[in-house]
């Protein structure tokens, strides 16, 4: 395989925050669900240092919840789509951003693993695009569907990283404002 497939330009990715909303993750174990926001929040964070666009997503709001408050800081300014589909890119709204974003490649965060994030980025490996998912960053209620659904994601052709290799990755190299500003984010 192609060693250019497993590498991340910023220039060219953009992130997508899947449904990280308080009754879902209410649903979650503790202790994954504190991973999953301290590790989507870095991953907005090194967006957020190198412009890269960022699409966020709520299912149901109605029944659902809206994105944690630990994060809705963290996106401010950033548009906040409801969707019902559980594939992103078959919302309207969604589909639409995503598309018009301009990037190739789409870091995904969020939860379900095994619904939400699984069907989204079956659709971008569909539509051409190139999907890391962040294995730390994303969660399901049961380890399982998780597991399972990360390896078949895989098999798809999607890359899986955990955060701080994504974000590293993007940075290139220490010693910039850039790292300056993001490293302390990894103690």
């Amino acid at each position: 395989m192609d060693a250019n497939a497993f590498m991340l330009k910023r220039e060219d990715t953009a992130l997508i925050v899947i449904d990280i909303q308080e009754r879902l993750a209410a649903a979650m174990k503790e202790k994954i669900m504190e991973q999953v926001v301290k590790n989507t929040a870095i991953l907005i964070e090194t967006a957020k240092t190198f412009g890269m666009p960022m699409v966020v997503s709520e299912q149901y709001r109605k029944g659902l919840g809206q994105t944690l408050p630990a994060l809705q800081e963290k996106i401010a300014g950033c548009d906040v789509l409801e969707k019902l589909h559980f594939d992103c890119t078959r919302d309207d709204a969604l589909g639409r951003n995503i598309a018009s974003v301009g990037r190739k490649t789409f870091v995904i965060t969020g939860i379900e693993t095994h619904v939400c994030v699984f069907q989204t980025a079956l659709s971008l490996l569909r539509g051409g695009y190139r999907v890391v998912v962040a294995s730390d960053a994303v969660a399901s209620r049961r380890k399982h569907d998780w597991e399972y659904s990360l390896r078949a994601l895989a098999q798809a052709g999607a890359v899986i990283y955990p955060t701080e290799t994504i974000s590293f990755m993007l940075l290139e190299k220490a010693g910039t404002a850039e790292f300056k500003k993001l490293a302390p984010l990894f103690k």
